[in-house]
């Protein structure tokens, strides 16, 4: 398969869910975490909505998992703006909420 060089960004107006979706294909072949892997950590981020570092969330998965593929995990959540990690290394839930509150924030007005 052909690579795409990057460097032209004038001729490759890529959006960004494509880069992201680049991103995890190209990375995949390296890491290949399954879709049960990464719903799993997507839903105990959801549902704790933070942790104080990696290795607390990683010792709360349910299963066994590789470390480098949970990073993985944890790279594409952050790309796809459901999650953000902190300076400190804490990790944040910053995806959309339950239907319910959305509503009310898209109903509330800024004073």
């Amino acid at each position: 398969m052909p690579t795409m060089n990057i460097s032209h960004k004038s001729k490759q107006n890529k959006s960004e869910p494509v880069a992201i979706m680049d991103y995890i294909l190209k990375h995949t072949k390296e890491f290949n975490p399954t879709l049960r892997s990464l719903t799993m950590v997507e839903k105990l981020i959801y549902v704790n909505k933070e942790f104080d570092s990696k290795s607390h969330l990683y010792k709360k998965l349910p299963t066994g998992m590789q470390y480098p593929s949970f990073t993985f995990i944890l790279k594409i959540l952050e790309k796809q703006n459901k999650i953000m990690i902190d300076k400190d290394g804490s990790i944040f839930w910053t995806g959309p909420a339950s239907p319910k509150l959305q509503q009310s924030l898209d109903k509330s007005v800024e004073y």
